[in-house]
């Protein structure tokens, strides 16, 4: 009766999950222990009995060998497990110790010896284990590595993933509002950082709004182990195609455990920025606890961790504002050398017998030169480049008399700022672990973040960068919820269920720290609507300077919902192992956010209407342009409703480990997945534009279907297949092949456009297209009861293929290992080709001319519509590719140390690192490089406990010893040797040259030769210059390679004795122990006057040191 009613309980469950839960893919949290048990003559040994039991926590499982003497247990819990093997007429074999982590399969091969059962066999657990029964490529990273590394200052196991043969160094992301946790990406084997997917306790930790951000950063005392999966993966995991990440929170056990920490990095001890004349005074403090224990021995455990941290970043930059000259018109200064008539009829500097010659606007016939500004109305040129002060736009006063004067001189890289940003953070863990029965165990995990944070802009009510030039100045509160149940029964030795049920909440927020109705004191109309959106100024680009006004992303409110249900069942028959699923993922996003341009306005002055065509021009004429109050370019994203996206997505997988024979393994499976566009929470909130009719159909208004008629894409079965071959008990080969699809954002290609947001763009080149007097145009409403309008010709419009086939990537590698004298040594070729990937063009593209500059009228489908405005077109229309030689050494000794080394040889090409392809024209002409490729890449990792002390190797004592002088010290670093990322060389000087909706490069006129960070410039300017009239540079993206990268973290710590089991531990990270700068990329910029220097260094690079100290008991 019992029975009966656990399994109706469990269907009910399995069904509840297949119908309503939500999940990924079903990132195991459990582990595998296999094995082979023979005679002394290497002949199987059916029926011997194994017991394996969970040492901590008291769990115990038992089976028997089958015909072939193979034994397999699935499922297990992750922890440290005693291996007792018996069998009539043999002695009793037993292995003390084996560890057995998450998504590993162990192998404990035994052969017993010739006698009565009472005969015992101990054997002592290898320190390094082949991996012999899998063939994905993965690496763990373990507790002792989490916690004893040199991490980043705020102490990310993220950080940590790049000693990982195929992984880029960690990087931040987005702002400290939109990732107030502090998530690190990190590109994998060629994969972009959205392609990879986090779990913590095997449920779900993305973000659903920026999916390549973890919700949940545990501190590193709460981590047991981090597992990380690269290239194919087991048919059980899926909805990524670079890596799966999981992280397994730790659990209580029979003995009570914890610790109290504290960690300070000041730059009291940091070294001064290379670029930097003082340093800013900066400050972490990260505090907390963990503890764990018994609530019922060998029944039921607990463990929590709570962290706070108190972020004072001081920041410095280097920013461009006008001179005061240039604020009173005058820029005479800027008068540079004589300008003559070249052949082409353009004004040159290079000397010929045609001065250069025009009536200025005083009558004068003068000799323009370089840096002379023109008058609009008849481009003549401004008497002694002085544009009369009464010509000069109120505004503009206005504005420049709200802006702070230069600190230094020179026209550009004038203004030193300073600030400080705020964050104040605190999290906290609670998991309990329980033993239902001896064959049912579960857990269940909450997690909780908040943090709030405050970053101002440094001109103040005008806005402008943060102090460190961010775009991102706000203040803001953020909640991050996260939530794991997890149940494992045990049917029988030969059949196991798991279930899982995940949660994860996200509230964000940023708001612009500004006067509301600045723009209406400033004289600027139509922006300060007094809504949620529209207080301050619009945001004010002079080529050239420093913008004024906010972040187009500010303000915000973001609030996402994922849930996810996974049931996984494990048969063993015979030699298979076979296991199969179902995980079911529900995502909630509710966005309140501008997603085209500023919901203010964006203002931008170029040089034009205050150049000549065939005359060179700079920022000198850009900020004429401002002044005259004469834009080229007027944008504003109006927010008319509520971005809301539904979307539900269904896996399901089945595989088989099969064990060939006692040197084979054979792994193999396929995996279904259904991943359709996603729904509006709010009718009329998503829209598509159709280019054959001009018309835009709106999502569950009218006639339209809720999602636009686009098709669901049911063809997505992505195989797998892995082989493990032992030559011997030291040699391995592997072989694997996969492929997984291409995670996508919930409102990546199908996002709120026109008319739930109204995106305006008006857009010139010579002549102004508006004011700030007049302010940004109103956009008149528009019925769309139909569900389908006809938007007006300067709102930019998304189509989108109706019939889309999701992009997928093929990973396959092949890999020999081997144990070398305790070393273990791998060789791995690994590789991925990526196909459909997702991307975006603009259909409303025009290239430049020969014969005259273009305009937004020669734009194709304002010739067909009248349509000025961009026209985007998203679909999965890409490629990619990625090879790599990886290798990787390894040993571990006593005392938990542990050596890692890798080299990754690889390259990487792709289209974009974004989402837009730059050359819509010539798709192909845009593949290069990945933004993230390093040729060369070489990290060496060490945890190393001096073999001195109690207990250890050397002077076993305690006291006035050498034992008590030399022990207790443990020294880990990381070494990390990468060559230079790849530049983009992007740009024209000539006006009449450049393109409309595309980006243009120059030409490249030779070999370009690298300099050196020593050099005024980086690598050699002189080999590009500006394409002829009418065409599109030769540069290919990312054609040329930044400064490489050195840097070394040097941890030192010891431990001290307090009594026993209470210890108290002492400690000092360096972080770039040897100072070695590491340069930011030089611009890449062919337009910009620093155009292949380096201006600065990577921010928070320079030697900083931090102390801790750690009491465990």
């Amino acid at each position: 009766m019992k029975r009966t009613t656990f399994v109706q309980m469990i269907l009910s469950a399995c069904l509840f999950c297949l119908c309503f839960a939500s999940q990924v893919a079903a990132q195991t949290v459990t582990g595998s222990l296999v094995g082979t048990v023979t005679d002394p003559n290497s002949s199987a040994v059916p029926g011997a009995r194994v017991v394996i039991t969970e040492i901590t926590r008291g769990i115990t499982r038992e089976a028997t060998t089958n015909e072939e003497g193979n034994y397999t247990f699935s499922s297990l819990d992750p922890g440290v497990y005693r291996v007792e093997i018996e069998a009539p007429g043999f002695g009793k074999f037993t292995r003390a110790t084996t560890e057995v982590a998450i998504n590993t399969t162990v192998r404990v091969d035994a052969q017993l010896t010739t006698g009565e059962v009472a005969e015992n066999v101990d054997v002592t657990a290898d320190a390094v284990l082949l991996k012999t029964d899998r063939a994905d490529v993965s690496q763990q990273i373990t507790v002792e590595q989490v916690q004893e590394l040199p991490l980043s200052a705020d102490r990310n196991y993220q950080a940590a993933l790049e000693i990982i043969p195929g992984v880029s160094p960690a990087e931040p992301v987005g702002s400290a509002f939109g990732n107030p946790g502090g998530s690190l990406i990190n590109n994998v084997n060629g994969q972009n950082e959205r392609s990879n997917n986090f779990q913590l306790d095997g449920t779900i930790n993305n973000q659903t709004n920026v999916i390549s951000q973890t919700a949940i950063v545990p501190p590193p005392e709460a981590i047991q182990i981090v597992d990380v999966s690269t290239n194919a993966y087991d048919a059980e995991q899926g909805r990524a195609t670079g890596a799966v990440t999981n992280v397994q929170i730790r659990s209580g056990t029979n003995d009570f455990h914890g610790n109290v920490f504290i960690f300070n990095t000041n730059s009291a001890l940091a070294a001064r920025e290379t670029f930097a004349s003082e340093k800013p005074h900066t400050n972490l403090t990260q505090f907390g606890f963990t503890f764990g224990g018994p609530i019922n021995r060998n029944k039921t455990f607990f463990f929590g961790d709570y962290q706070g941290g108190r972020d004072r970043q001081g920041q410095n930059t280097t920013l461009s504002v006008p001179s005061l000259a240039f604020r009173r018109g005058d820029f005479s200064s800027a008068l540079g050398r004589p300008l003559y008539i070249q052949s082409n009829n353009t004004f040159g500097v290079t000397v010929t017998s045609r001065p250069a010659i025009l009536t200025d606007t005083s009558g004068n016939r003068i000799q323009v030169r370089e840096g002379q500004v023109y008058r609009l109305s008849d481009r003549a040129p401004y008497a002694g480049n002085i544009i009369p002060e009464a010509s000069i736009n109120p505004v503009a006063r206005r504005i420049l008399a709200l802006l702070p004067p230069p600190t230094g001189a020179g026209e550009t890289s004038n203004y030193e700022s300073s600030g400080t940003r705020i964050q104040d953070r605190d999290q906290f863990d609670i998991k309990i672990n329980h033993n239902f029965t001896e064959r049912t165990t579960g857990f269940a995990r909450y997690s909780y973040f908040q943090a709030n944070t405050e970053d101002r802009p440094v001109f103040g009510a005008l806005g402008g960068p943060t102090a460190a030039g961010g775009a991102t100045a706000a203040i803001g509160p953020s909640r991050i919820q996260g939530a794991s149940l997890n149940l494992t029964h045990v049917f029988s030795p030969k059949l196991v269920t798991e279930f899982r049920i995940g949660l994860v909440r996200v509230l964000i927020q940023g708001d612009t720290p500004t006067e509301p109705d600045l723009a209406t004191q400033l004289g600027i109309p139509n922006v300060n609507l007094g809504d949620f959106f529209t207080p301050g100024i619009p945001r004010i680009g002079i080529s050239g300077y420093t913008f004024l006004g906010a972040a187009t992303t500010l303000p915000f409110k973001i609030a996402e919902t994922s849930y996810q249900g996974v049931n996984n069942w494990t048969l063993t028959k015979g030699n298979h192992t076979i296991r199969f699923g179902a995980d079911i993922r529900n995502l909630i996003l509710n966005k309140f956010q501008a997603g085209g341009s500023n919901p203010r306005g964006e203002f931008t002055f170029e040089t034009g209407p205050a150049s000549r065509t065939g005359a060179p021009s700079s920022f000198v004429n850009a900020f004429a342009s401002f002044l005259l109050d004469l834009p080229t370019q007027i944008r504003r994203t109006t927010v008319n409703q509520l971005g809301g996206y539904r979307i539900r997505q269904y896996f399901f997988y089945a595989q088989d480990r099969w064990q060939v024979n006692q040197k084979l393994t054979v792994n193999y499976g396929l995996r279904y997945e259904v991943q359709p566009y996603s729904v509006t929470a709010n009718p009329g909130n998503q829209s598509r534009y159709d280019p054959e009719t001009n018309q835009v159909l709106i999502g569950g208004v009218g006639s339209t279907p809720v999602r636009l008629g686009v098709r669901t894409d049911y063809t997505n079965f992505a195989p797998r297949l892995g082989v493990a071959y032992r030559l011997n008990d030291k040699t391995v080969l592997r072989a694997g092949y996969g492929i997984s699809y291409v995670p996508l954002a919930i409102n990546q290609l199908v996002n709120q456009s026109y008319p739930a947001q109204v995106d305006l763009q008006l857009q010139g080149t010579t002549t102004p297209v508006g004011s700030l007097s007049t302010g940004v145009p109103v956009v008149p409403s528009v019925d769309t009861s139909s569900g389908v309008v006809t938007p007006p010709i300067a709102i930019v419009v998304a189509a989108l293929n109706p019939n889309p086939r999701r992009g997928y990537s093929q990973s396959f590698n092949g890999t020999i290992e081997r144990d070398i004298k305790g070393f273990i040594a791998q060789v791995s070729y690994v590789g991925s080709l990526g196909t459909r990937l997702p991307g975006s063009i603009n259909l409303n593209a025009v290239a430049p001319r020969a014969d005259r500059r273009v305009t937004i009228f020669d734009r194709p489908f304002a010739v067909r519509f009248g349509r000025t405005a961009d026209v985007l077109y998203h679909d999965y229309m890409l490629s990619a590719s990625y090879h790599s030689l990886q290798t990787r050494l390894e040993r571990r000794f006593g005392g938990n140390s542990k050596i890692t080394a890798s080299y990754t040889f690889a390259k990487s090409l792709d289209y974009t690192d974004a989402f837009t392809v730059s050359t819509p024209l010539n798709i192909d002409a845009s593949r290069g490089p990945s933004d993230f490729d390093r040729r060369h890449n070489f990290v060496f990792s060490h945890v190393i406990r001096l073999p001195f002390g109690r207990g250890e190797r050397f002077f076993d004592e305690n006291g006035l010893t050498l034992g008590g002088l030399f022990g207790g010290f443990t020294i880990s670093g990381i070494l990390s040797i990468r060559s230079g990322a790849p530049i983009d060389i992007t740009g024209v000087n000539s006006a009449d040259n450049r393109p409309i909706g595309f980006t243009n490069r120059p030409t490249v006129n030779g070999p370009v030769q690298i300099l050196g960070t020593n050099a005024p410039t980086y690598f050699d300017t002189s080999a590009f210059s500006d394409p002829a009239q009418g065409t599109i540079g030769n540069v290919g993206r990312n054609s040329v390679r930044g400064p490489g990268y050195f840097n070394y973290n040097l941890a030192l710590s010891r431990i001290f004795d307090i009594r026993e089991n209470v210890h108290l531990q002492l400690r000092i990270d360096a972080f770039n122990l040897t100072n070695t700068p590491r340069y930011a990329d030089p611009s890449g910029s062919f337009t910009s006057g620093n155009f292949g220097r380096i201006t600065d260094t990577v921010n928070d690079t320079e030697r900083r040191i931090r102390l801790g100290l750690k009491l465990s008991f």
